[in-house]
């Protein structure tokens, strides 16, 4: 298997990204959901690090698929693939990785706000790189709406990218997906 992606499939450095992010994903979604409904507040904080730890992570992922994607040509569409389709899945990626970035920005600026310690598993600490007025809670506010609505939004999209992919693989029996799984 090839490193780079090929005309009619994707290579295994974008594949590996893909299913290691999409599976991050869901895991940061279950910890973000299941501290914000945890009544117990030490299990809550447990689940809330966590998930900022494994968020940095899938940062540094992202910007690795990112520049990735920028750097290798992706496949060519499939032979007979109507072209607004084509938009269509190109928008979705497009949102879901605006999202992608939209979301520990957000999250970033909610955890200097709360003064929260930002060590990723005792390997290093995320800077501040600003320090907050103490009177001003709209901007720990507004992040936090941003990091909440944007988490659905990314569940949404992402429901319509896997929707799509099974569809494909069910309904049009076209191979799409072997071009992701190898």
């Amino acid at each position: 298997m090839r490193l780079r992606n090929s005309s009619r499939s994707w290579g295994l450095v974008a594949r590996a990204l893909h299913w290691i992010i999409a599976v991050m994903i869901v895991g940061l979604f279950a910890t973000g959901w299941l501290a914000e409904n945890e009544s117990n507040r030490d299990a809550s904080l447990i689940l809330l690090r966590n998930h900022f730890q494994f968020g940095v992570i899938l940062t540094g992922l992202i910007v690795m698929r990112v520049l990735w994607r920028l750097s290798d040509r992706s496949p060519e569409p499939l032979p007979g693939e109507p072209p607004w389709r084509e938009r269509m899945a190109q928008s979705v990626h497009g949102l879901i990785y605006v999202l992608l970035i939209i979301l520990p920005v957000a999250g970033y600026i909610v955890l200097v706000h709360k003064k929260v310690d930002m060590t990723v598993f005792g390997l290093f600490t995320v800077p501040t790189l600003f320090t907050p007025s103490v009177e001003d809670q709209g901007l720990w506010a507004g992040a936090w709406y941003v990091h909440y609505f944007a988490g659905w939004i990314l569940l949404g999209l992402l429901g319509l990218h896997i929707g799509a992919a099974l569809f494909h693989q069910f309904v049009l029996r076209d191979g799409l997906i072997r071009r992701m799984t190898g």
